[in-house]
């Protein structure tokens, strides 16, 4: 019985997957099972899965038809195979460095009380280095997430940068909350830390997460905004059982003026109408209630931060302008 089971979901993911694979194929670590997914592509991703399937720690499934992303990755989670210690998700447009299921299971062998383990990694071209102070390698779990809510993001990041301790409840079919649908993982995360305690770190640079024109977080986060509207979710949901009360006050506080600010500024861009749309669509599911008066503070925000910086707001919506019309003549062009 394999002692971690790494697993990929993939959709038209040919560009990278074979080279995603070779990276577990290379772990100095070898007591695996691979399990990939295929999320009904339409490429050639199942037959780069196949080319490989003469090690028989690689097992290969197919949804049979496309599932949104977080059904995806709990329909993955769900085919482990029973007895499995460890879940390690890796993304197919993602790598694993050669050391990096030793170091982490080191970690979580030796500490029966994590639940979770990261390590430094390489976002797109950035390294980072956000982590407990160095040599420390075990952290309670609510100042971890206390981190999280105070903005240092990248303690909790993608799903690839992580090793989950088995048994969790709901593993399987519900692991990730759909109702996040484009941060589930994050929320993931606080979630097993508040169900079982301490975090596990290795100080290296295990992961890398390739950003890419084609990648979800680009056209998602970027543009619609989805971290600022998900983590203000998650502080809701989660924040009370890891904060005092005057901490949650002042966070929330926090949140809300820049989710404000984002939505403000998103009135002058060109993808203003689908923005506000993605976020109004999205308020119920989440748990999050904007009166009229907290649409009136979203133009105060603005306007407000209009007044203290005048030029930067006027470039800035010239800029937007720019863009708009840009995107007009390309359209007209194209039709």
């Amino acid at each position: 019985m394999a002692l971690v089971s790494v697993v990929t979901p993939v959709y038209n993911g040919s560009k990278y997957l074979r080279s995603c694979i070779e990276s577990v194929l290379c772990q100095t670590f070898s007591d695996w099972e691979y399990v990939i997914v295929d999320n009904g592509s339409s490429d050639d991703s199942r037959s780069i899965a196949e080319s490989y399937a003469s090690d028989k720690r690689l097992r290969i499934h197919s949804n049979g038809q496309v599932l949104p992303v977080t059904l995806s990755f709990n329909r993955a989670a769900s085919l482990v195979s029973p007895g499995i210690r460890y879940l390690k998700f890796l993304c197919a447009d993602d790598l694993l460095f050669p050391q990096c299921l030793e170091l982490m299971l080191r970690v979580a062998e030796s500490n029966p009380h994590v639940s979770l383990v990261g390590s430094y990694k390489i976002h797109g071209t950035q390294p980072v280095f956000e982590g407990p102070p160095f040599p420390q390698e075990v952290v309670p779990g609510r100042e971890v997430c206390k981190w999280f809510f105070q903005g240092r993001l990248g303690i909790l990041g993608s799903e690839t940068n992580h090793l989950i301790r088995l048994p969790v409840e709901g593993a399987g079919s519900s692991l990730f909350d759909p109702t996040f649908s484009k941060h589930s993982d994050t929320e993931l995360f606080v979630r097993l830390l508040k169900d079982r305690g301490e975090m596990g770190f290795v100080h290296q640079v295990l992961t890398f997460t390739r950003v890419h024109a084609g990648s979800v977080s680009v056209k998602q986060a970027h543009i619609l905004g989805t971290g600022h509207l998900e983590a203000l979710a998650i502080l809701n949901k989660h924040g009370p059982d890891f904060l005092t009360h005057g901490e949650m006050k002042t966070l929330l506080q926090t949140r809300r003026r820049a989710y404000f600010r984002f939505l403000f500024r998103s009135l002058f861009k060109s993808a203003g109408k689908e923005i506000w749309r993605y976020h109004r669509s999205n308020w119920p599911s989440l748990g999050i209630y904007l009166s009229s008066c907290d649409m009136a503070r979203v133009i105060a925000v603005g306007a407000a931060m209009c007044a203290v910086h005048p030029l930067d707001s006027l470039n800035r919506l010239r800029r937007e302008i720019s863009r708009r019309a840009s995107r007009t003549v390309r359209q007209r062009i194209d039709g």
